[in-house]
């Protein structure tokens, strides 16, 4: 075999490695917090702000309010960052995320809570403190966190109202934007409005919607303040 010939043989050999441990690595990638843009993106072009979101599957599932919105490169001088959500993960959870959710800089919108109160059984006001622990752990990373409402909940309405209450106040006192996106689809005892949610729990196709809505409008100016 001539030089040339054993040279080529090598490179198709490590090659073929390559590809079969993009094989066994590939199914890692494709967790729920994956985006292929969050991989390949870069920085943000001048005069715009990397978005990530960090949060449960409220922010995550494909009609939701953040793929809608910043997702969709609806939001005016936002670029699409990290998307770091994961169904059914308390804040608690979530901090060892926090990493993952901050490497693209720019902004991290945070929106937790909800399984704090249904799957750990957290009142609002221990939710409350552990969601603020959470934006805090964005903070100490030297990126600018942006506090998400939490949603209507069809079997804990008046606790969601609670938890809303203590993390607006909580945002406000230490100047960190509040993004409401849930006043929107939610009636007065913290439910949803009707047709809105299919589950109690989710924002169907038409509720995500009118969540993003909320987003598109309130999001730009966060964002220069």
């Amino acid at each position: 075999m001539s030089r040339r010939t054993r040279w080529a043989a090598a490179l198709v050999g490590a090659f073929a490695v390559v590809l079969a441990a993009a094989a066994v690595t590939a199914p890692r990638w494709l967790g729920v917090g994956f985006d292929p843009r969050q991989l390949f993106g870069g920085a943000a072009p001048a005069g715009t702000e990397t978005v990530s979101v960090l949060g449960d599957s409220h922010s995550g599932w494909p009609g939701s309010w953040f793929r809608q919105s910043v997702g969709d490169g609806g939001v005016p001088g936002a670029q699409l960052g990290t998307l770091a959500s994961y169904p059914g993960w308390t804040s608690v959870a979530l901090l060892t995320r926090v990493p993952e959710a901050t490497r693209r800089g720019g902004t991290v919108l945070v929106q937790a809570g909800t399984n704090d109160m249904l799957l750990a059984g957290s009142s609002p006001a221990r939710a409350a403190d552990d969601v603020e622990r959470l934006v805090g752990a964005v903070g100490e990373r030297g990126v600018r966190p942006i506090l998400v409402s939490v949603p209507p909940s069809a079997t804990q309405g008046p606790q969601v109202l609670q938890l809303n209450t203590l993390l607006h106040g909580w945002a406000d006192e230490r100047g960190i934007g509040w993004l409401d996106v849930t006043s929107t689809v939610m009636v007065p005892d913290g439910t949803w409005r009707p047709g809105l949610s299919d589950d109690g729990i989710h924002a169907n196709a038409a509720g995500g919607s009118l969540m993003a809505e909320a987003a598109v409008a309130e999001l730009p100016a966060l964002l220069r303040g």
